[in-house]
């Protein structure tokens, strides 16, 4: 490397991919005093967009042409192409010795960069745990955010001063351990979206529009995630499962079946999950429990 994080010369970096994380990293890396020296995207116009975003030197729709001559390296392609786009670049001889290689899949750990060894490289992940809509709101929202970091410990010392470059708050993990940290992410954010349609859907049953029933939902959304800050899990938890009322979640079933039955299970699966965090709180007696149990269970159908 031309000069250790920390120092005023930062290394230089190549960016393969750029979609909205790569092209956010590499305007927060240039910001933060790194030199870009190239960026590549299978779209030759897509690549000089991201060139003129980031200040890069160069860019190119051939990834060892911009990864030669690279401190460091990020690998920002969609998560089925990480390794096939690792293994071409060491094949044609596009990483130098002890370049950090880096890619930022939530999912996927560091091995899947092991072709890069071949060229005496080393290897991390740096994972941002937000959600990004867009490369100005991820350029917005990485600063104040946690970073996931893993891979070898020579590339760590690097990426560790990248996450502070660019404003993250560190979070290591084991690599093995990493497919599950993704599934934490993925039931925080998608898993919401997801819980909050299942009430927009339920109320536009009942007669409200989208709009009033948002509108109506948000400050109880807040207050709940206020609730869960104050008062950890279980404590948060309210409503008629921590209570053990029966004959009103009987009633929701009874309603969600007459007239959303699609949303049944769902809201039958979700109940059951509660039922144990209501016991947990201790709220919630185990006759109670028992008898919600068995109103929430979902019968297999059997041929």
């Amino acid at each position: 490397m031309q000069a250790l994080p920390g120092l005023r010369i930062k290394p230089t970096v190549s960016i393969v991919g750029c979609g909205i994380v790569g092209t956010a990293m590499g305007k927060l890396l240039s910001k933060a005093g790194y030199r870009i020296s190239g960026v590549v995207t299978k779209d030759l116009e897509t690549a000089r967009t991201a060139a003129e975003a980031t200040g890069a030197e160069r860019f190119s729709v051939c990834p060892w042409e911009v990864t030669r001559g690279a401190d460091i390296v990020f690998i920002t392609t969609p998560d089925d192409l990480i390794e096939s786009t690792c293994a071409g670049i060491s094949e044609h001889k596009g990483f130098e010795r002890n370049a950090v290689v880096i890619h930022c899949s939530g999912a996927l750990s560091s091995d899947i960069l092991s072709s890069a060894r071949d060229s005496e490289a080393v290897v991390a992940t740096l994972h941002p745990l937000q959600s990004f809509a867009s490369i100005d709101e991820a350029v917005s929202l990485v600063p104040g955010s946690f970073c996931t970091i893993e891979g070898d410990q020579d590339a760590l010392r690097i990426v560790r001063q990248i996450v502070e470059d660019i404003g993250g708050i560190l979070l290591e993990i084991e690599a093995r351990k990493k497919t599950l940290y993704h599934a934490a992410a993925v039931a925080t954010c998608n898993y919401l979206v997801t819980l909050i349609h299942l009430a927009l859907e339920l109320d536009k049953t009942a007669g409200l529009t989208s709009d009033s029933s948002y509108e109506a939902l948000l400050p109880l959304i807040k207050g709940t995630l206020s609730n869960i800050g104050e008062k950890g899990i279980p404590g948060a938890l309210t409503g008629p499962i921590a209570r053990g009322d029966v004959a009103t979640v009987s009633a929701h079933l009874k309603a969600i079946e007459k007239d959303a039955p699609k949303f049944l299970a769902l809201y039958k699966c979700l109940g059951l999950y509660t039922v144990d965090l209501a016991k947990a709180k201790g709220t919630l007696s185990q006759v109670a429990a028992e008898r919600l149990r068995v109103l929430l269970s979902i019968s297999e159908e059997r041929d």
